[in-house]
């Protein structure tokens, strides 16, 4: 066995025994971890090593031909063999959110970590992808690359555990696969099982050395053979990479950045200047205190959009779509049914009752007319984008979590920015069993758009605790009234009424700080606005609402009407 052989197997059995970790009991935990679910989820005790073998997209800009890139973001498939059922999910991204996210990442070109200079022989020598090549070129590259197959694959002859090679000249820049051969370490993985073949890094001060005298000649022979293959296939996917970019001209990088650190993108993949951000789904550990497994089963096989426009409602998150198969979900679901009852603080007893048709119209009138839960939800095709559609609470929970999340949602969700409302009991038993005997099925709920709703800053969204106001107002304001008060938040447009703007100082001027205390505190219906707008009373304490009050007054940088302000500090007669 030659020496690289001996490298290639040692690297690659490290990787599988640092993948592997301690086994967990249970398979549907195993394939939590292997899929990356605990990246976003919190609460299962399972470490995932996912991250460390996966691309880091610091150098995306470098690696990737873009062209590629936005036809995969739209519709993924498996290019890694050795990930274990490790996949990259589908988001379900549109043309212009692709577009969007390339944009983005080609401009992603810092190599991480400190290296000596490539060879320049390499770096000078600009690379072309090659329309032909010569009978005697294409026997010598067939020979060099024999090695490569013992990973890799190449029309269909090979070893598969490692990507297709075949695919290189549509994927891949042929520059960084050059650079990639002389130092697989610094453009892989965190952990890699690419063996450096042609160069090493020697000396001191450390410099890439030569393994072989040809080594330069050998690369851009390999290079040039391995992008010989599937020239149709770039030139269809450039195509239609120019004619997205004709159609969406106002795409920006800054935009596809936003997308980026939406659905924590750097959860599962490295990248320099973006860390993985907590929270960012809900927890799975008491799953099966909220849903109903049959419903989990179908949502698992194919996902929908339960919050359409985010767990944190602005922040535009989706659950990926990783195409399960039967087996796994059984695997998923059996392991969170599992942990059932292991929770503490589980629902309350709630005990469902069928309503007469008289109560069945007074819950629907109540929620039509009075409560502010359309504001938020939706039933019948009317209603707001923020949280789930209530038509599907039948079929997706539990009846007592239902009754619990009316009485007090953040007991059972903590989380949730949805606000605990002062009903009485029966009013509280009457929605709730009025939910649980809605049987018209909701329309199958799509995510709303990335790139034509407004996202909301991550930095700011969080239901933690002593929040400062500008936060306070983006986690439970901006959704409707907008990101800078203008009354265009993303939920705006699903309102019956608009949101007031609260950068309009002409408006605002002539709103005495009381006024805008009492709206926050008890609700748009006080004040004769829409009943839309919930109270927050219960949730924030009189000193949050007041610091919203403040905080909107820098918004439409004016003050109340001369008479309410306070003239406590005046001069006494």
């Amino acid at each position: 066995m030659s020496l690289c052989w001996k490298v290639a197997l040692v690297l690659f059995c490290g990787v599988f025994m640092a993948a592997g970790q301690s086994s967990p009991s249970h398979p549907g935990l195993a394939l939590i971890g292997e899929l990356g679910c605990t990246y976003c989820h919190a609460g299962l005790r399972y470490q995932s090593t996912l991250r460390d073998l996966t691309p880091d997209l610091s150098s995306a800009g470098l690696r990737y031909n873009p062209a590629y890139l936005f036809e995969y973001l739209q519709n993924p498939s498996r290019v890694r063999q050795h990930l274990g059922n490790a996949r990259m999910p589908n988001f379900r991204f549109s043309e212009k959110e692709s577009l969007a996210l390339v944009a983005f990442l080609e401009k992603q070109r810092s190599i991480p970590g400190t290296w000596p200079a490539l060879p320049a022989a390499l770096v000078d020598n600009q690379p072309t992808v090659p329309s032909s090549m010569n009978p005697a070129a294409v026997t010598d590259a067939k020979s060099q690359i024999a090695v490569c197959l013992g990973c890799h694959t190449l029309e269909g002859k090979g070893a598969s555990r490692a990507v297709d090679l075949s695919g290189l000249t549509h994927r891949l820049q042929p520059d960084w696969v050059r650079k990639f051969l002389v130092s697989p370490q610094m453009f892989g993985v965190a952990v890699t099982t690419m063996p450096p073949l042609f160069y090493r890094l020697s000396g001191n001060p450390q410099h890439f050395e030569a393994n072989t005298p040809d080594a330069v000649k050998r690369i851009q022979l390999l290079t040039d053979y391995m992008f010989s293959f599937q020239p149709q296939r770039r030139d269809a996917l450039s195509q239609k990479f120019a004619a997205a970019k004709t159609k969406f001209p106002g795409v920006t990088t800054e935009l596809g950045e936003a997308i980026f650190r939406s659905q924590n993108c750097a959860a599962c993949h490295r990248h320099g200047s973006t860390t993985p951000r907590e929270d960012a789904a809900p927890e799975l550990i008491d799953e099966a205190g909220r849903v109903s497994q049959a419903w989990l089963e179908t949502y698992l096989r194919q996902p929908t959009a339960v919050r359409p426009f985010g767990f944190h409602p602005g922040d535009g998150s989706r659950m990926p779509d990783f195409r399960l198969g039967a087996e796994e979900v059984l695997q998923i679901s059996g392991y969170l049914w599992s942990l059932a009852g292991k929770q503490p603080n589980g629902p309350v007893g709630f005990k469902p009752q069928q309503l007469s048709a008289f109560s069945l119209l007074k819950a629907k009138t109540l929620l039509n007319d009075k409560l502010s839960c359309l504001g938020c939800h939706s039933l019948g095709g009317q209603g707001g984008k923020v949280g789930p559609d209530l038509a599907l609470s039948r079929i997706r929970l539990q009846p007592s979590y239902i009754y619990s999340m009316i009485v007090n949602p953040r007991a059972m969700n903590t989380h949730t920015i949805m606000p605990r409302l002062p009903l009485p009991e029966a009013t509280a038993n009457l929605v709730a069993n009025f939910l649980l005997q809605q049987n018209a099925s909701a329309p199958t709920a799509d995510y709303l758009s990335l790139t034509d709703y407004p996202l909301l800053p991550l930095a700011a969204l969080s239901t933690k605790a002593q929040q400062p106001p500008r936060e306070q107002y983006m986690t439970h304001c901006g959704v409707c009234h907008g990101l800078d008060g203008r009354g265009t938040g993303f939920n705006a447009r699903f309102l019956p009424q608009a949101p007031t703007a609260h950068a309009d100082a002409a408006y605002m001027s002539v709103r005495p700080d009381d006024t805008l205390y009492d709206g926050i505190a008890a609700g748009g219906a006080i004040l004769n606005k829409s009943h839309f707008m919930p109270a927050w009373g219960e949730m924030l304490s009189p000193a949050e609402i007041k610091n919203l009050v403040a905080y909107m007054r820098t918004l439409c940088q004016c003050q109340g009407p001369a008479w309410s302000r306070d003239n406590s500090g005046a001069k006494q007669r």
